[in-house]
């Protein structure tokens, strides 16, 4: 896998599949906390058919690095982190950015900071943090301390900003996908999505967090579904159950 450099000497390895040349707008897709890239696996052949799929490890995840400092594992340098991988990738200038749970905070993040690059959204699992409190570095779970990567992580979730201000102003069409026994984010999700001036909300019936591994062929559906609209202009709007 390629990787882009960042300060102090931290390297991000990213992969980047489907056609060099496309119409269709590529697409960049966060993992969720504690696993890799390779998590989308099942979906990227049915998403890399027509368009660039750019997936990465976040650092401390899979085969990035893993920085000792929890303070560079804020949302705002992950999201960085992706900038990085797309300017590299020559896909900064335009790029439908998703997530899963932890990977939708990174995207929902880049957004509020990249919003002109962003051509859509796609936040699958994951919501914003309202008034939840920061976890202090002692609340870290004792499976996890032992991991700077996932520690630091974890601070990052948990610590992040509430963009939940910053909503109305993601002027890009957006797709929310959220299992309908999800309690991870049953007290969040309505919140990102009537917070979103033009988004589609998909609940995927008997699902519970994970929704694109519980049912992959109908989540890459919905996505795929939501990119064709999105290539073609055509607005994106309504609640549908899946």
């Amino acid at each position: 896998m390629p990787e882009a450099l960042r300060p102090g000497g931290v390297r991000i390895h990213y992969e980047v599949l489907g056609p060099a040349e496309s119409a269709a707008a590529p697409l960049a897709l966060a993992h969720g906390f504690g696993v890799s890239h390779e998590m989308w696996a099942w979906q990227t052949p049915y998403l890399a058919a027509g368009r660039r799929v750019i997936l990465w490890d976040a650092r401390g995840h899979g085969a990035s690095s893993a920085p000792p400092d929890p303070a560079q594992y804020a949302m705002a340098e992950l999201a960085a982190d992706l900038r990085a991988i797309l300017e590299v990738a020559g896909a900064a200038g335009s790029c439908v950015i998703g997530g899963m749970s932890f990977g939708g905070q990174i995207a929902l993040q880049y957004a509020v900071d990249y919003p002109r690059s962003t051509r859509a959204l796609v936040l699958s699992d994951t919501t914003t943090r309202g008034s939840r409190a920061a976890a202090e570095p002692s609340q870290v779970p004792a499976q996890l301390a032992r991991d700077p990567g996932l520690a630091g992580a974890y601070l990052g979730m948990q610590g992040r900003a509430d963009l939940t201000p910053h909503l109305p102003e993601l002027a890009m069409p957006a797709l929310v996908i959220y299992g309908d026994w999800d309690e991870l984010i049953a007290d969040g999700v309505h919140r990102l999505a009537d917070g979103l001036p033009q988004r589609r909300v998909v609940r995927m019936s008997g699902c519970y967090h994970g929704t694109s591994a519980q049912r992959p062929k109908d989540w890459t559906d919905i996505v795929q579904e939501f990119l064709a609209d999105v290539d073609a202009g055509t607005p994106v709007a309504g609640e549908l159950t899946r």
